[in-house]
C-alpha cells in the first residue's frame, strides 16, 4: 500500500503554499495535484483505498510522499485516524504570527465573501479559519504524542520570507532528499496582497473549487487557479487593508493569542517577543 510518509501539520495562511509549489517541483517529491487532500478530515468515509489511489503514481524515485493538508493535527479524531493509518508518519509544521495569520485568514473569508463584517463580529462567529488553526500548541503537542518528538520539524514563515533557501535546506533535509537550489519563483512566501474584484463571484468559485476537489478534479482545479486570465478576472489591483493601519483590530488579536504566545514560547523554548510588538 502506497500512503504519505510526510504530513504537512501547519496551519493555512503560513507559507503552505510555498511549501508546496517548493516540493512540487522536486523530482524525489510526490505531492498530489491540488496541495489538498483532506482525506482524514471530510473524505474519510471514501476508504482507505481512495486515498492509496492519491499517491498511486510515486516512483520509486519519491523518497517522501507527503500530504499538504492544513487540517489534521489541529482536531483531535482526525489526528487519531492518521495515526492508526500511518503510524510512522514524520510531520512538520510551519508557523506565522498567529495576530498576523488571523488576519490574512479575514482578509480571505473576506476576499471570497464568506465573511462581511468587522473582524470584532467575524470572532464571534467562530469560523474555523479563525479559530481552530492557531491552535499551535495543541498541534504540536499532539504531532509529540503521536509521532514522537524527534520526527517533527517545526520552520518559521518568519524565515521562510527572510531565509527561503536556509528554510527549503531545513525541509529537504527532513523529508530525506537531496538540497536543491530554490529559483527566484520559489523565494517569497505568498501573501495576499489584493482585493477581489467581486467577492459573490469569489465566493461562487469558491465553492465550486470545492466541488471539484471533492469530484477528485484537483488538478484541473490547480491550473485554473494558476491562469493569469483567472487571476485578472478575481482581483483587481487595489491592495487589502494592511494589519498595522487597523490598530483596534491588532489589538483586538494580540489581547487573542497572548496566551497561546506564551504557552509557545515555553513549549518551544524560543524567544516570541517580536510576535507580540505592534507591526
Amino acid at each position: 500500500m502506497t500512503l504519505p510518509n510526510y504530513i504537512y501539520g501547519g496551519p493555512p495562511k503560513a507559507g503552505s503554499s510555498w511549501i508546496y509549489d517548493l516540493l512540487d517541483r522536486h523530482p524525489e517529491v510526490f505531492v498530489p495535484e491540488g496541495k489538498y487532500v483532506q482525506f482524514f478530515t471530510d473524505y474519510y468515509d471514501r476508504g482507505i483505498e481512495w486515498y492509496e489511489r492519491l499517491y498511486s503514481k510515486a516512483q520509486a524515485q519519491h523518497v517522501a510522499r507527503v500530504d499538504l493538508t492544513t487540517d489534521y493535527l489541529f482536531l483531535p479524531e482526525p489526528a487519531d485516524r492518521l495515526a492508526q493509518h500511518i503510524p510512522d508518519a514524520k510531520v512538520f509544521f510551519s508557523l506565522r504570527n498567529p495576530v498576523d495569520r488571523d488576519w490574512s485568514a479575514y482578509q480571505h473569508l473576506l476576499r471570497t465573501g464568506q465573511s462581511t463584517g468587522a473582524l470584532k463580529d467575524e470572532l464571534m462567529f467562530a469560523h474555523h479559519l479563525l479559530t481552530k488553526c492557531s491552535a499551535y500548541s495543541d498541534a504540536i503537542e499532539r504531532s509529540w504524542r503521536l509521532f514522537g518528538r524527534e520526527n517533527t520539524l517545526i520552520l518559521w514563515f518568519d524565515d521562510i520570507r527572510s531565509e527561503p533557501q536556509k528554510a527549503a535546506d531545513m525541509l529537504h533535509d527532513f523529508l530525506g532528499v537531496s538540497r536543491r537550489q530554490i529559483s527566484t519563483d520559489d523565494s517569497n512566501a505568498k501573501n495576499i496582497a489584493r482585493a477581489a474584484r467581486n467577492p459573490r463571484l469569489n465566493g461562487l468559485l469558491k465553492r465550486g473549487a470545492i466541488t471539484m476537489r471533492a469530484a477528485g478534479m484537483s488538478g484541473a482545479l490547480s491550473k485554473l487557479k494558476n491562469n493569469p486570465l483567472m487571476d485578472r478576472l478575481l482581483f483587481s489591483p487595489s491592495r487589502v487593508p494592511k494589519l498595522y493601519d487597523t490598530p483596534e483590530d491588532w489589538t483586538i488579536l494580540a489581547d487573542r493569542h497572548a496566551g497561546e504566545i506564551a504557552r509557545l514560547e515555553t513549549l518551544l523554548d524560543r524567544d516570541l517577543s517580536d510576535w507580540r510588538r505592534r507591526p
